[in-house]
């Protein structure tokens, strides 16, 4: 016979949840009074209201505590002690990329994201960064290397020194561009070529053989640059730029399939927030920053690759002048061999990042715009 609780035995257990819900009640308004004082305190000091790191600490707790809940229990926390009510039902912050909409970006976009979600077209990856860390935006999608044209540093400079974001994905988008002018005729009579840097520096090898004195016109996107060419009507102007933008632009194509030598591919990363890592799939990348100055790169190579971690890419880079190694490595930050590398790695610095673990990408076959 199953026992059932006595009426009295369930009037005890619920004054015993009204005692803890009114106790959490009062240790979050002290969570809030507390966060309050720091927060002025940061700001009397010339600093910020937030510490973004430390958020991302408090996210991580509770993340491990509760799981997936205890993300969004952290968040509310987070919220209220900011002064900002939690959210009510699902956010409503637009993704942002690089703009137009048939931009690469806005392909690699809907490879994350799908279709038919608000959106926000920036001018720059660097503001869809901005846009994201300032809540404009949910996410944001930036490309980060071009094999042919290399690693973009402005996005891997904002990723690696600016205030914390998480990257949760990645996308790897072959590009097939065109050259377009306003008229019909041959290449010959181009003399600049308005597009993109990282787009001109894909096809460079076409542009010596083909029409060595051409000049590059640097445009914030390829977009950008067709659009210089089609506004200006001067048929020795052409852009570098892809079909699709070319044919809604009115362009004439004067050249077509430009891959490079191999065909690019351009790598895209989706990013938020800080926020605890997405769990792991098995087939997991996870991406790195080390400071140059305190982490020699042989340091760095040997305490991964004795952990048995394979480093996939590795990059130098960084504005400040002692430098950054952005390091790419397979695994989930959460799990052997790689966390115990982490943790190795610490102990030679306290200014190791982890920018994100995310499942691996693979190339799709897509039709857009680079950058």
């Amino acid at each position: 016979m199953v026992h059932q609780p006595s009426p009295s035995g369930h009037h005890r257990g619920r004054e015993l949840i009204d005692d803890v819900d009114a106790r959490l009640i009062r240790l979050i308004g002290k969570r809030r009074t507390v966060s309050e004082e720091i927060g002025n305190d940061r700001l009397a000091a010339g600093g910020t209201r937030t510490d973004t790191a430390r958020e991302m600490d408090v996210i991580s707790r509770f993340h491990e505590a509760f799981g997936p809940p205890g993300r969004d229990i952290a968040l509310s926390l987070l919220r209220l002690s900011r002064g900002e009510p939690p959210p009510v039902g699902r956010s409503s912050a637009p993704d942002a990329f690089l703009g137009p909409a048939d931009s690469y970006s806005g392909v690699a976009h809907r490879q994350f994201a799908g279709s038919g979600g608000p959106v926000l077209l920036l001018d720059s990856a660097t503001d869809v960064l901005d846009a994201v860390r300032r809540g404009r935006a949910g996410s944001g999608t930036v490309a980060v290397h071009n094999t042919g044209a290399g690693p973009v540093a402005e996005v891997m400079d904002a990723l690696a020194l600016g205030a914390p974001l998480s990257i949760t994905g990645e996308r790897r988008v072959p590009v097939a561009l065109v050259l377009a002018t306003v008229r019909p005729g041959p290449p010959v009579t181009v003399r600049t070529v308005h597009t993109h840097p990282h787009a001109y520096a894909q096809c460079a090898s076409w542009f010596a053989a083909h029409l060595p004195g051409v000049r590059c016109a640097a445009a914030p996107s390829t977009a950008a640059g067709a659009e210089t060419v089609a506004r200006e009507g001067d048929a020795s102007r052409a852009a570098l730029c892809a079909p699709g933008t070319a044919e809604r632009l009115g362009l004439h194509p004067l050249a077509g399939e430009l891959t490079g030598t191999p065909p690019a591919v351009t790598r895209f990363l989706r990013v938020v927030r800080a926020a605890p890592p997405v769990p792991p799939t098995g087939w997991d990348l996870t991406t790195l920053v080390a400071p140059a100055d305190r982490v020699p790169l042989l340091t760095v190579v040997r305490s991964l690759t004795a952990s048995g971690v394979h480093v996939q890419d590795l990059y130098p880079g960084g504005r400040h002048p002692d430098g950054y190694l952005w390091i790419d490595v397979a695994g989930h930050r959460d799990q052997a061999p790689l966390a115990e590398a982490i943790d190795r790695l610490r102990r030679e610095s306290d200014r190791i990042r982890v920018l994100g673990s995310y499942p691996r990408a693979s190339v799709h076959a897509v039709s857009g715009e680079i950058l």
